[in-house]
């Protein structure tokens, strides 16, 4: 197989993948951004680099968005959003982490394949994906296929925020890191 014919099927499982996740996924998100005043974000190993990227994009819009376990990220209350990404649905630090959010006040959101297994979120985004839990892909290793989808998913959601607060590519440039 060569890899352009490899990649295409990679191409058609992601395309599957997004045309099994709900209608209005994606604004469900956007929505709860734009109705928050802070963002926080969590994940781990390469969902938390996904994620880590979301984050930036989200400052890059102009919100107050950090990822979780960096230094400088600062506590959540009343008016923010925590969003963790849990492939499975649940995970021990990320549990933990939602039931913190929900005490100080904050809205929770889960972004996952398994919307059945999330315990305690206000909003529920299910993403279809390949995960480390599903028999391999012959495309891809382990949970390559949610991870893909994930940052395209995260990338929908920063194009549906650009246009809704009608910034441009050249706006969010400009809050861009310049000390590369």
């Amino acid at each position: 197989m060569t890899t352009l014919d490899r990649l295409d099927r990679i191409l058609a499982e992601l395309r599957g993948n997004f045309a099994a996740m709900p209608e209005g996924t994606v604004e469900g998100l956007a929505t709860a951004v734009l109705d928050s005043q802070r963002i926080a974000l969590y994940g781990v190993g390469r969902t938390g680099m996904a994620v880590q990227g979301f984050a930036m994009r989200l400052a890059h819009l102009g919100r107050d968005a950090h990822f979780v376990g960096q230094l400088a990220a600062p506590p959540v209350g009343r008016g923010d959003l925590f969003i963790a990404a849990l492939a499975l649905g649940r995970l021990p630090t990320g549990d933990a982490l939602l039931a913190t959010a929900r005490a100080a006040g904050a809205t929770t959101a889960v972004v996952t394949t398994a919307p059945a297994k999330v315990e305690a979120a206000d909003l529920v985004l299910h993403l279809p994906g390949r995960t480390m839990a599903d028999p391999p892909s012959p495309d891809l290793p382990l949970g390559s296929g949610f991870e893909l989808a994930l940052s395209l998913f995260f990338d929908l959601t920063v194009v549906k925020l650009m246009g809704r607060l009608a910034l441009s590519n050249a706006d969010i440039a400009r809050r861009h890191a310049n000390l590369l």
